[in-house]
This record gives structure tokens, sequence and C-alpha cells, in this order.
């Protein structure tokens, strides 16, 4: 029996989507997984409305991928390396954008910068030399941003959303195209203890 992929459980997952890994193991190597790509793994599951969240709908094709040995973890076949990471603060989703477009929170999870303006196409550099251009925005919801330390040969991406839970909000964080393991590595600690400094400052606006 599969435990856990990806640090995901099958408890969880079945939770989410009724269906343990196994199962959907099972299930999408009777639909001739195998031999399709990512993209249509997922377009499997939301057409034939086998999963309803896009969000769940790519996990159990990630899982699966993993499961078969056709990525590494961590790794898509679009975006590179990736990771994601979360974590529940106890405000709401308006307090908490609020937070994380001011002043102080910018520079907790972007980094210290004269100002910068939420909109598509606005370009901004950070004290410390990262720069970047924000490519989209739904206000009160999810920004996604390129995300370029100076001496990096090429961007990667970095979305940051919000998903209320109850009074309280789920902050995720998901950054692409990262180079290799090691960067992984990296960043999804990177970003664990900025979302640790974003809970700190939200315990505190409490």
């Amino acid at each position: 029996m599969t435990d856990t992929i990806n640090n995901v459980s099958s408890q969880a997952v079945r939770k989410a989507t009724g269906k343990t890994w196994d199962e959907w193991i099972a299930f999408l190597d009777e639909k001739g997984a195998r031999d399709k790509t990512h993209k249509e793994i997922v377009n499997l599951l939301s057409t034939g409305h086998y999963i309803e969240s896009a969000w769940w709908g790519q996990m159990v094709t990630v899982g699966y991928e993993l499961a078969r040995g056709s990525r590494m973890v961590g790794e898509t076949a679009t975006a590179g390396f990736e990771i994601g990471v979360q974590k529940t603060i106890p405000i709401s989703r308006q307090k908490t954008w609020k937070l994380i477009t001011s002043p102080e929170g910018i520079k907790t999870w972007l980094g210290d910068m004269p100002n910068l303006r939420f909109k598509v196409g606005c370009r901004y550099e950070t004290t410390d030399g990262t720069s970047g251009v924000i490519r989209s925005i739904k206000h009160g919801e999810r920004i996604r941003l390129t995300w370029q330390p100076r001496g990096r040969a090429n961007p990667a991406t970095l979305q940051i959303g919000l998903v209320p839970t109850g009074n309280k909000t789920s902050v995720r964080i998901h950054h692409e195209r990262l180079v290799d393991e090691a960067e992984r590595v990296q960043m999804r600690e990177h970003w664990r203890e900025t979302l640790e400094r974003l809970n700190k400052l939200a315990t505190r606006n409490v």
C-alpha cells in the first residue's frame, strides 16, 4: 500500500478526491495514462469530472508520474524543478492580502524595495538586486511574478496565493523553474522560514 507520495498522504488524497494513491494509480493505468503527457492526464481528470478541484487534479497527476517514474521529486515537465509550501495564518484573506502588500509584508516575502505597484507588467528590484516582473494578479487572492536574484542566469517564477479557511487564511507559495534539486531544497527551506515570519506579523496584528 502506498502511504505517501510527494509529501501528500493517501488519507489526504482520499478525503479530497475519493480515492487513495493506489486507487488513483490503478485507475490512471487503466485509462492509459502511462503514455499520456502531464497536460493530457490533467485534462483527463478534469474533463471526465473525476476530480473537480484543479489543484488536486495537478497533485494526483504529479503523484501518478512520480509513482510511475516519469519524473523526479520536485520536477515537472514544463516548469523544471519546483516547490510548494503553505501555512495557515490566523487572519482573514482580506487582512492577509493587506499584510502581504504592505511595505512590511513585501519586505518579508519578497525583499526591501522603495515601492511595488501591484499591476501586471510592473517591474521591481529589491535593494539586494533581486528583480522581476508581475505577470498576473487577482487582487485579494493571488500574485504571480518572475524572480531573479542578482547573478542568477534565468528568472524563476513565483506565485503567492491566499485560500480562506474559515476566519483564517492558507498562504500558499509556489516556486517554479528552479535550477536543480539543490536549489529546490534551498528554496523550500527559504519559503518555509518566510511563511513563519509572515505568521508572526499576522499574529502580532491580531
